[in-house]
């Protein structure tokens, strides 16, 4: 097995892994904050699963849209968490297990996308 092989199965695990993390979130945000929210999350679930189809079967074009995609969707965690350590809860950072999930996959991700378009143009 290539080490860009290796890159993109624990790539697609991680971007899976990320969308079935995402998707019960959306299913509550459509509940509490109304059905535009829920879509907003469940529509990047939907690309997760695209980014994951990316890393398996290495389409060479989509490794910096796929990079971008997760230093996106790292930004708007960390924006997201830094809006809710603002309304005061200052613990809330490491209160939520989920969310701690998904930062560690989104920098995983960054790294492992980044690794795959390195090694692909080598």
């Amino acid at each position: 097995m290539e080490n860009k092989e290796i890159i993109g199965w624990i790539g697609m695990l991680l971007a899976t892994f990320w969308a079935g993390e995402h998707l019960p979130v959306a299913i509550a945000l459509t509940s509490k904050l109304g059905p535009i929210v829920g879509a907003f999350v469940g529509m990047f679930a939907a690309l997760s699963i695209i980014s994951a189809l990316i890393f398996l079967l290495n389409w060479k074009k989509y490794y910096m849209p796929n990079l971008v995609f997760w230093i996106l969707m790292f930004i708007l965690l960390l924006a997201g968490y830094v809006g809710y350590l603002a309304g005061g809860n200052i613990s809330a950072l490491f209160a939520n297990q989920l969310a701690e999930y998904a930062l560690v996959i989104d920098i995983l991700n960054i790294i492992l996308a980044f690794a795959i378009w390195k090694v692909d143009a080598e």
